[in-house]
């Protein structure tokens, strides 16, 4: 790619890295965004009514003489329901790190958190002391390979299902999508053994995706951006043949000479597209993520001029293999670009306008035991505002979002991560790892 045509596409670069907010210039500056304003009811005015017109006098009239109303039969009045607050929620700090991305915990190393392992945008991979009362180690250090300009730098790691390896994506010194292996040697990665499994070119240095995660199906599924800059303008949003603007399936394992191979069952195995391709029609998928309970994908991507959106592609549906999640056709449930809607359009779940924020965060669906009142509720939040809100779908598709009561600094609300428990941890550029917990 030219250098003058990269130097265009930062120029058209949005927010700071994950964020790839959404704004009508898309100029890639940060838009002042107004404090967090309460979702709460404002107490009513008062109703204005007419003076009341003075009654004309009416004769006297002599009051009845009382008598003793009967009382009640206690037994057969059903008491008041009483209907307690939901507790108070905290976000409690657990560690401080640069520009904490990603954190997951390793599978097999106990039924309790779980060994947390916390990516830094610097393009380092931290472990947490198991009793917290220990310093963070850094396990891998590749901040040799990336910078963290725009929106670029270690973006996500996922470890296979049994934790014997860790997966990392992140951007490399030329901008462009890496997705990288390396073996396990006790708790510490081998550094020196990574193994490239995918490199996708970018055209900007913005909307990267970056989000990867192995579903319950043991394959690592990838978010891709669009490529960057506005309007999908390197149309990549409906472009079959382009692994940008997508969410990808593959099995990372090397096969047959290739880095990796294609599961039989992705959608266009046998042609149409590339064959990597589950979905498209993305914008910049910032964090999915899979309900360990139902095994549903929830998938946040973020809006460009007025909506953010969050889609579920069912595990009863058989993750909607080839969905079209919209863009550039679509924003949120509004078209924004072409003509008419294609038949495999998949409308978000849940949408909301910049009014409330201008960048999705996607968390988790909440399956922890500490917050009972949270349990199968999509928690999530707003890089911009801050704030975290509670998301459920009914079996008829309504969608209710609460409000937290909770949110993190401005322009720095990240990623939100899970431990082995299912308790949820937030990620904020304010340096911290915060544990979401019950006020004690």
């Amino acid at each position: 790619m030219s250098i003058a045509r990269r130097a265009v596409a930062v120029l058209a670069a949005v927010c700071l890295l994950a964020s790839a907010c959404g704004g009508k210039d898309d100029d890639g500056s940060r838009r002042d965004v107004g404090a967090p304003t309460s979702t709460g009811t404002a107490a009513a005015a008062t109703p204005q009514h007419p003076a009341a017109e003075p009654a004309a006098e009416e004769p006297a009239v002599a009051a009845p003489e009382p008598t003793e109303a009967p009382a009640p039969d206690e037994s057969s009045q059903p008491a008041p329901a009483v209907v307690p607050p939901e507790p108070t929620l905290v976000l409690t700090p657990v560690v401080l790190l640069p520009d904490p991305m990603a954190l997951v915990a390793r599978p097999g190393t106990g039924n309790g958190t779980g060994d947390l392992y916390v990516a830094t945008r610097d393009g380092r991979v931290w472990l947490l002391g198991a009793d917290g009362d220990e310093p963070p180690e850094v396990v891998l250090d590749i901040s040799d390979l990336t910078n963290t300009d725009c929106e670029e730098g270690l973006l996500g790691i996922a470890f296979d299902l049994d934790g014997s390896d860790l997966y990392v994506h992140y951007t490399d010194l030329r901008g462009n999508n890496q997705i990288v292996e390396y073996p396990m040697s006790g708790h510490r990665v081998q550094g020196d053994q990574g193994r490239t499994v995918l490199s996708v070119e970018q055209p900007a240095c913005n909307h990267n995706g970056g989000h990867i995660a192995f579903g319950p199906d043991g394959n690592l599924w990838i978010g891709l951006g669009d490529g960057g800059g506005a309007n999908d303008m390197f149309n990549h949003g409906q472009n079959l043949d382009s692994l940008l603007a997508t969410m990808v399936r593959i099995d990372p394992q090397a096969n047959g000479g290739a880095n990796y191979g294609i599961p039989a069952d992705n959608p266009f195995v046998n042609g149409g597209a590339r064959p990597e391709i589950w979905a498209y029609g993305a914008r910049n998928p910032w964090r999915f993520s899979f309900d360990r309970a139902t095994g549903d994908l929830w998938i946040a991507d973020v809006g460009q001029n007025d909506w953010e959106e969050i889609h579920v592609l069912r595990a009863a549906d058989g993750w909607d293999p080839g969905a079209n999640l919209g863009w550039p056709l679509y924003e949120g449930n509004e078209q924004f670009s072409g003509s008419a809607a294609p038949d495999d359009l998949l409308f978000p779940v849940h949408v909301y306008d910049h009014d409330l924020g201008c960048s999705v965060t996607g968390g988790h669906v909440y399956r922890g035991s500490a917050i009972s009142h949270l349990a199968g509720a999509y928690v999530f939040g707003d890089y911009c505002t801050g704030r975290l809100w509670a998301l459920t779908i009914d079996d008829q598709g309504a969608d209710t979002r609460v409000e937290l009561g909770l949110s993190v600094p401005q322009f720095t609300l990240v990623s939100f991560g899970e431990d082995a428990a299912g308790e949820i941890y937030v990620l904020s550029f304010d340096d911290t790892v915060y544990r979401l917990e019950l006020a004690s």
